[in-house]
């Protein structure tokens, strides 16, 4: 058994569950079934599905010994955290559109990705998907910045 896997799937339902009562106790808006609470339950179903699959797999005859991988690089995991904050403090001041392709960057070079052109490219595209369905799609405004606002 992998214990890992057992810890972490349960660990995933718990989050899951209470996202799905947390998002269940958002207000209504009109007559729609599509309120603010149904992207997160959608979410969170199915990580409860995908924990459930993770946690049968923990049980399967054969995974007694723990899989050997590259070890962990506690460093890298680290930077890994800095980098968020540093995004979250790059979005308060410089907005969503400017945060991210250099969180992105950051994150990539990071984890070894070392392609200059290719990393720039999946940056800012990433970037436009996400603004094209937030802003576009869902009509959901993204943080400008307390420099541009």
């Amino acid at each position: 058994m992998k214990k890992t896997d057992l810890f972490v799937g349960i660990a995933l339902i718990l989050l899951s569950v209470a996202v799905w009562i947390t998002s269940g106790q958002f207000p209504s808006v009109g007559d729609t079934d599509v309120g603010p609470g149904f992207f997160p339950r959608l979410i969170a179903g199915g990580l409860i599905l995908m924990s459930l699959v993770l946690i049968a797999a923990a049980f399967r005859p054969g995974q007694a010994a723990e899989e050997v991988g590259p070890p962990t690089s506690w460093r890298r995991t680290i930077l890994g955290f800095v980098c968020m904050f540093v995004f979250l403090a790059l979005v308060y001041l410089g907005g969503f559109h400017l945060a991210t392709p250099v969180f992105l960057l950051g994150f990539m070079w990071l984890f070894g990705y070392r392609k200059p052109i290719a990393s720039i490219l999946v940056a800012v595209l990433v970037t436009l998907f996400i603004y094209l369905i937030f802003e576009t799609v869902l009509q959901v405004p993204l943080p400008a910045g307390v420099l541009f606002e």
